[in-house]
């Protein structure tokens, strides 16, 4: 089991530094599709949300009472979408890296133009975040979403 979650880890990785080192740019949170509950009072982080060419991110909320980021995804693809991952990397004040924590659409397939809504639940994810008090200390994150066409 160690072995899977390392080769899935590392693989999450590379897609994210081969991204970065090829300048991909972020849809920021003001961007019309992102449209977002977001205050801007100190206690809600600020997120940005990464490009996808398949699947949207909007309606994006972090819950602190709960630790959790909610939102909804959709398939802004011609084919369907499974598999569905959403991913949200968390850093500090300072920029430094806290964690990232994953969660996964209520169903596990969209069709071209469907929905779903989705959570993140920031307390478990690979085993880098997991002490509350890192959770309180948020202050942005990043979102990113991964699917796959069915195979057969």
């Amino acid at each position: 089991m160690k072995e899977i979650l390392s080769i899935f880890l590392s693989s999450f990785v590379f897609v994210m530094v081969t991204s970065f080192a090829y300048g991909q740019p972020f849809d920021t949170a003001t961007n019309l599709d992102a449209t977002t509950d977001q205050t801007t009072n100190a206690t809600t982080p600020e997120f940005t949300i990464g490009k996808s060419e398949n699947l949207t991110i909007t309606d994006v909320r972090y819950r602190g009472e709960s630790n959790q980021i909610t939102g909804t995804v959709t398939n802004n693809s011609t084919s369907e979408q499974t598999s569905i991952s959403i991913y949200a990397v968390l850093f500090d004040k300072d920029d430094n890296f806290l964690g990232i924590a994953q969660g996964t659409p209520l169903v596990d397939s969209l069709p071209p133009a469907d929905n779903s809504p989705f959570s993140i639940d920031l307390l478990s994810g690979f085993g880098l975040y997991t002490m509350p008090e890192e959770v309180n200390g948020i202050d942005h994150y990043t979102i990113y979403v991964r699917g796959y066409e069915p195979l057969f």
